[in-house]
């Protein structure tokens, strides 16, 4: 896959920005499906950029976009650092940050699609291991540089006063969990990779005292359904297949045709946990199990 195979897409006024993404998407007309039928006909075989994740789900299919999430207070440490650099920022790295704009940013680009049915989440500060399971989940060989960096290492990090850093956790708490969730998932997926074992997409997405659901599909080209064991207090309660319908979600081109869905009669009450496993590998999904709320929460 050479350079030629590869669109961009860093806004209208980036000299980054590929000539088809510019005519098919910043033109008078925006058209979407037009540069997706381009992108076809030129054999492209990747788009990137600094674009919110519903730009191009749709067309690729979330099991084919890959993300890269960032340690939340270096991110933005590095963002100042860049606009110092590249545009003349005058401000304080406070006023930088206090900028709303900047608060929450990784959150912002993946609204509307969960973390976990992102084909390969990245991270950063793990490089060398998120590029081992994106080239081996495409079947690719990226291989590992360090070309785009403003400091002598990558490993090198931001100094941030603690003044600062409290503030900064006050204003990106969401980034800060979404953060979390994505290196959870990165050490999983990685213990299953080096196990041989496959990894399974999967969400849980409503526990109340009545019910128990959510979603689960394998990677890759596997379309089997996934057998599901809810837990319930640390005591294995059932198994549930995700065959159900969930069309909320076709718009991201799920397998199976957006039956990928399973749900389970419960009686709980508040307080109860619950967690689901993978009942082939074992893996767990939420990170932290979920308590059922108090009624009216």
């Amino acid at each position: 896959m050479g350079k030629e195979k590869v669109v961009y897409d860093y806004g209208k006024d980036s000299d980054a920005t590929s000539p088809v993404t510019r005519d098919f998407l910043y033109g008078e007309t925006a058209d979407a499906w037009g540069f997706a039928k381009a992108c076809h006909q030129h054999s492209v075989a990747m788009m990137g950029g600094h674009v919110p994740i519903i730009r191009f789900v749709s067309l690729a299919g979330v099991g084919n976009t890959v993300t890269f999430l960032r340690d939340p207070l270096q991110r933005i440490a590095s963002d100042y650092a860049h606009f110092v650099r590249h545009y003349g920022y005058q401000g304080t790295f406070r006023e930088f940050y206090s900028l709303p704009v900047m608060h929450n940013r990784q959150s912002s680009f993946l609204e509307g699609v969960n973390l976990e049915a992102v084909g390969v989440a990245g991270v950063t500060e793990c490089y060398a291991e998120s590029l081992r399971l994106i080239n081996a989940r495409y079947g690719i060989d990226i291989p590992q540089r360090e070309d785009n960096r403003g400091k002598v290492h990558l490993g090198d990090i931001h100094d941030i006063s603690e003044e600062d850093r409290a503030e900064l956790i006050r204003l990106n708490r969401r980034d800060i969990a979404l953060y979390h969730n994505a290196r959870y998932l990165l050490d999983q997926r990685l213990s299953l990779f080096q196990k041989g074992l496959p990894y399974c997409h999967a969400c849980l997405i409503e526990v109340s005292s009545r019910q128990v659901a959510g979603w689960a599909w394998w990677e890759g080209e596997d379309d089997s359904p996934v057998e599901v064991e809810v837990w319930i207090n640390n005591h294995h309660v059932a198994v549930v297949v995700a065959v159900e319908h969930r069309p909320g979600l076709c718009r991201l081109q799920v397998p199976r045709g957006g039956y990928i869905g399973f749900s389970r009669p419960v009686d709980m009450k508040p307080g109860d946990q619950v967690q689901c496993r993978i009942a082939k590998t074992g893996q767990w999904f939420p990170t932290q199990p979920r308590q059922v709320p108090a009624p009216g929460k």
